[in-house]
């Protein structure tokens, strides 16, 4: 991390915090903080994919060096008024020290050679590692672990992992385990705090609402079943793992924030072209994360219906561009592997089954359910009042945020979303959760006002012992957990082996190895390189289809199976392998002896094809 942070840092400086801070003086406006981060992130992703699309790497540098040179124009440098940067020092402080104990100590190499893999969820890092190390191969990249198949995803956060990787060479797993996560929870913090600010919040509840990022809900309820193993993951509305772990959602909430404070400075009267600027960020949300698209449609949709006649304009402005680019991800590639069905209380089913509870029905499941809702929303629940009257209220972006927190809820528990079919032995995965995980960051903007209202009213201190009682035990089983759990190590022997292989090949050829599923697969996420079929990831069926997966699978299975060194060197030109690696106790059931070896160890070793 050390060695990487100074390059990070720079890249950080010149392709984000510079561009953000250019757009808008560019745009004749003040300056406002809470919309640096956002913006650079979404110039820095279009910039690196304009790049890619284009075949011109070096297109990424001209395009940031341009903007950047323009803070050198002679146009004034205005502060646009909003919260302290001060004031953000705090829950900084407070978010960094729970990454440092929880967070950066996974994903790199130990002193004794082996790579620290991250447990908690290890298949999506690496997912995401191997999309980033893809994105500096080309577009539209591959799906990492399943070579040959085109990728239709999300892409803003990985791009600009990919761009940090090209140009200031920070691995991806620094990025997401270090970097991001640290970045993208200041960029948070000052949207959170921009927006409370416009949504008319006091100046205490503007300094208590970044906190919230490390609150929970009421899962704690159920910590005397063994099974209930993390509490700020069970009921889904928590947005703590995803901070941790640099889930795209973070980057994206930044920007659906920025774009609603843009549009908040609009429809105050400011000088500038703060409608288009809020136009653009809300076209940005869905590259960042999909999910955060089609949920800023419906609140900028419903805050268009409940608005008067004259204040319609401002958020229809907004709701038409992010329309357009959900929709284009929706209808596209990605959204051919993927179905929504209605599939009410599934997410509760999902809860009960990994408590190990029985299934229930009819007005049991009911009953269930009301508590599953009731321990989700946890505090939460004294906001609702005043999420439902900012629907009425003056403020179009208000009342956006209201309708995105108020639906959050009940759509999660009444849709599906989820691969149409998965492989044999793998469970699906329902991504409505996302819509709740989304939902709560943006009901606490409208409960802690109730909540600082509360401790003024009463004995201060203790309305905020019971606030911490109720929603930091989560938080705080999370934090145990982390600190207690030992990593899950790639052997050295991989780790060397991948050395080997990386100083004779190049950065995408394909790499012949079991589909086994118990580490993920070392080419694609230590040297880029890729291999034909992978059984580490639980969801590659979002990606393609269960036919094409389970033939490419069979192609890999008869390779290792064969004893005709005709027939698997016939099968590894079909994949367009050029080497073979060997991990543990594999083997190959064929005479490989004249095959040239280019790392051999025991516990693993890897091979080249011969030449045609």
């Amino acid at each position: 991390m050390l060695r990487a942070a100074p390059f990070y840092l720079l890249f950080a400086a010149a392709a984000v915090a510079g561009p953000g801070v250019a757009v808008q003086r560019l745009l004749r406006l003040r300056i406002d903080p809470a919309l640096v981060l956002p913006l650079g992130t979404a110039f820095a992703a279009a910039a690196y994919w304009l790049s890619l699309v284009a075949g011109m790497p070096w297109l990424f540098v001209v395009l940031v060096g341009a903007i950047d040179l323009t803070l050198l124009l002679p146009i004034g440098w205005r502060r646009a008024d909003g919260p302290s940067l001060r004031g953000a020092i705090p829950p900084l402080l407070a978010l960094v020290l729970l990454l440092a104990v929880t967070q950066y100590r996974w994903n790199r190499l130990s002193s004794n050679g082996e790579f620290l893999l991250d447990p908690l969820v290890p298949y999506d890092t690496a997912f995401h590692v191997g999309l980033t190390r893809e994105l500096t191969l080309g577009y539209p990249p591959q799906v990492p672990g399943v070579a040959g198949f085109p990728l239709g995803y999300h892409l803003g956060a990985d791009l600009v992992r990919a761009a940090a990787l090209r140009w200031a060479r920070v691995d991806p797993y620094d990025s997401i385990s270090r970097f991001d996560v640290t970045l993208g929870a200041l960029a948070l913090i000052l949207a959170l705090r921009g927006f409370g600010q416009r949504a008319g919040l006091s100046r205490a509840a503007v300094a208590v609402l970044p906190f919230t990022l490390l609150a929970g809900d009421l899962a704690f309820l159920f910590a005397p079943d063994p099974r209930a193993t993390w509490w700020a993951d069970l009921l889904r509305g928590n947005i703590l793992i995803s901070l941790c772990l640099a889930n795209p959602v973070i980057p994206a909430l930044g920007l659906a924030l920025a774009a609603l404070i843009a549009l908040s400075r609009h429809e105050a009267g400011e000088d500038g072209h703060w409608l288009w600027l809020a136009a653009a960020a809300a076209f940005a949300v869905p590259f960042f994360k999909v999910f955060l698209g089609a949920h800023l449609v419906l609140g900028l949709g419903a805050a268009v219906l409940l608005a008067p006649p004259g204040r319609r304009a401002g958020p229809l402005a907004l709701v038409l561009p992010c329309a357009v680019s959900t929709a284009f991800l929706v209808l596209g590639a990605g959204g051919r592997t993927v179905s929504v069905t209605l599939d009410p209380l599934d997410l509760v089913r999902i809860t009960r089954e990994g408590l190990g509870l029985p299934a229930l029905s009819g007005a049991a499941l009911l009953a269930w359910s009301a508590l599953w809702l009731f321990a989700s929303l946890g505090l939460r629940i004294v906001g609702l009042p005043g999420a439902v009257r900012a629907l009425r209220g003056p403020a179009s972006p208000v009342a956006a945020v209201a309708a995105m927190a108020l639906a959050a809820w009940p759509l999660g528990l009444l849709f599906r979303v989820a691969a149409p079919e998965m492989l044999p032995g793998q469970r699906f995965v329902n991504d409505a959760a996302y819509l709740i995980e989304q939902g709560g960051p943006l009901l606490w903007i409208f409960t802690v006002p109730v909540l600082v209202s509360l401790a003024s009213a009463y004995r201060p201190r203790l309305v905020a012992a019971l606030c911490v009682a109720l929603a930091i035990p989560s938080t705080v089983q999370f934090v145990v957990r982390r600190v207690l759990e030992p990593p899950d190590p790639l052997p050295a022997p991989m780790v060397r082996a991948m050395a080997s292989l990386e100083r004779v090949s190049r950065p995408g050829d394909v790499v012949l190895q079991r589909p086994g599923a118990r580490f993920p697969p070392a080419p694609v996420i230590l040297i880029g390189r890729r291999v034909p079929y992978e059984r580490f990831t639980p969801y590659l069926t979002q990606f393609a289809t269960r036919e094409a997966l389970e033939r490419r699978h069979g192609e890999v299975f008869r390779f290792f199976r064969t004893a005709d060194a005709g027939e698997a060197l016939a099968i590894a030109r079909g994949l367009e392998a050029r080497f073979v690696c060997l991990y543990g106790a594999d083997r190959l059931r064929f005479d490989a002896s004249a095959w040239p070896v280019v790392h051999s160890e025991p516990g693993a070793s890897c091979l080249r094809l011969p030449a045609p």
